[in-house]
C-alpha cells in the first residue's frame, strides 16, 4: 500500500519535466512578444506593458508572476524588470526561437508519427531558420571564418545553399567588407525572411537571394556568379532524409562540376545519441539529446563523422581541414566544419 508521506517528494521530482516544458514555452512567447525586449530597456507596471502591447492584462499579469517565480523578472513598487538571469537570457533566444517555435509542434505529433507509414511531423520552417541563425552567432559563424581562412588567395564570393533568413550572411558581409553573397532558401517565409534581413541592413547589393532547393539551384537557375566557396550548414542531412544518398552526391558533384575549383564548407552534427559516454556530457542532455530526437520525426537523418568521410570520398572529394567548435561554446565534439574541394 502506497504510504502517503513517501508521495510528495517523488511528485515534485516527477513533475520536473512538465515544469521544464511550461517554463521553455512561456520564455519562448517572452521572447517572442516583444516583452523581453522591452522589459530589458526599462522596468514598466503591468497597465502600462499591457497598453503597450494590446494584451489584456489578467492574462499578462499572469505571464508575469510565473516568470517571477521562476526567477527570471523581478517587482518592485508595481514595476516589473528582468533579474540578472532574465538578462542573462539574451544570448540563448535562438534556442527557444528553433526548438520551441520551430519545432514545438513536432514533438506533440510525436506519438502519433511513430506509427508505420505516417507521415513525418510538422515544424514552423521559418522559425527552425531564424532560430538556427541566430544560434550560428556562436558556433557555425566562426567555425565557418576559421574554414574560410584556409582557403588559398583570397575569397569573397559565397554561395549559402539553405541560407534561413540570411542572418548568417549579414553578418558575414558586415563582417567582411569585401564579401559578396548569394542565398538560396527553399522555405517562402524563411526566404521573405531573409529579404527583409538584408534590406533592414542595407545589403542587396552585395546578397542576392533566391527561392528555390539547393538542387533545383543548380538544375535550373542560370547564372555567371562564380563563388569561391559554398557552404552548406545542416543542409546536408535533411536532403539526405529526404532524397537518399544520391541526391546528396548529386548535389556535392553538380556544385563542384558547376563550378571548378570551388571550396566546399560543410557544417553537420555527428549523430552519437547511442553513445553512453558522450551522453553523459552537460550540454549533450540539455541540447543535443533532443535534437537528435526530432531528426527522424521530420524526415532528417543525421549521421556519423565516418559515414561523411565516406560519402565525401564517394562524391570525388577530398577533406582539407575538419575543425570542431570552440570548446568555450561547446565542448561536446559534436558539431564539426569539414573544408571540402574536388579530388584533383
Amino acid at each position: 500500500m502506497l504510504r502517503v508521506d513517501s508521495l510528495e517528494p517523488r511528485l515534485i521530482e516527477a513533475l520536473q519535466p512538465i515544469r521544464g516544458f511550461a517554463f521553455a514555452t512561456t520564455l519562448y512567447h517572452f521572447f517572442e512578444t516583444g516583452l523581453f525586449d522591452c522589459l530589458r530597456d526599462s522596468e514598466l507596471a503591468l497597465g502600462e506593458l499591457a497598453e503597450r502591447h494590446g494584451m489584456d492584462p489578467a492574462r499578462l499579469e499572469a505571464l508575469l508572476s510565473f516568470l517571477q517565480n521562476e526567477g527570471i523578472l523581478k517587482q518592485h513598487e508595481g514595476r516589473y524588470g528582468l533579474t540578472a538571469r532574465g538578462l542573462g537570457l539574451e544570448d540563448f533566444r535562438g534556442w527557444y526561437t528553433m526548438l520551441v517555435g520551430g519545432y514545438g509542434q513536432t514533438f506533440l505529433q510525436m506519438g502519433e508519427r511513430l506509427q508505420r507509414g505516417s507521415p513525418p511531423a510538422t515544424r514552423d520552417a521559418a522559425r527552425v531558420g531564424v532560430g538556427s541563425c541566430a544560434i550560428s552567432y556562436f558556433d557555425a559563424i566562426p567555425l565557418t571564418r576559421s574554414l574560410m581562412a584556409r582557403i588559398p588567395g583570397n575569397p569573397n564570393r559565397l554561395l549559402d545553399l539553405g541560407c534561413g533568413n540570411a542572418l548568417y550572411l549579414a553578418e558575414f558581409c558586415t563582417a567582411l567588407p569585401q564579401v559578396e553573397a548569394w542565398g538560396v532558401e527553399p522555405d517562402p517565409e524563411g526566404y521573405q525572411a531573409a529579404v527583409r534581413v538584408v534590406r533592414s541592413r542595407g545589403l542587396e547589393s552585395r546578397i542576392r537571394l533566391t527561392c528555390s532547393t539547393a538542387l533545383d539551384f543548380f538544375r535550373v537557375v542560370d547564372t555567371t556568379y562564380r563563388p569561391d566557396f559554398i557552404v552548406l550548414g545542416f543542409v546536408l542531412h535533411e536532403l539526405l532524409g529526404q532524397g537518399g544518398e544520391a541526391a546528396v552526391l548529386e548535389l556535392l558533384r553538380g556544385a563542384t562540376e558547376r563550378f571548378q575549383g570551388v571550396h566546399l564548407i560543410v557544417i553537420e552534427v555527428d549523430q552519437q545519441m547511442n553513445n553512453p559516454r558522450v551522453m553523459r556530457h552537460g550540454l549533450a542532455m540539455a541540447y543535443y539529446n533532443a535534437y537528435y530526437l526530432l531528426h527522424p520525426f521530420t524526415q532528417q537523418r543525421l549521421e556519423t563523422r565516418a559515414f561523411w568521410d565516406d560519402l565525401f570520398a564517394r562524391a570525388g572529394l577530398e577533406v582539407l581541414a575538419r575543425q570542431d567548435v570552440d570548446p568555450s561554446v561547446d565542448s561536446t565534439g559534436l558539431e564539426v566544419g569539414y573544408l571540402l574541394r574536388k579530388k584533383s
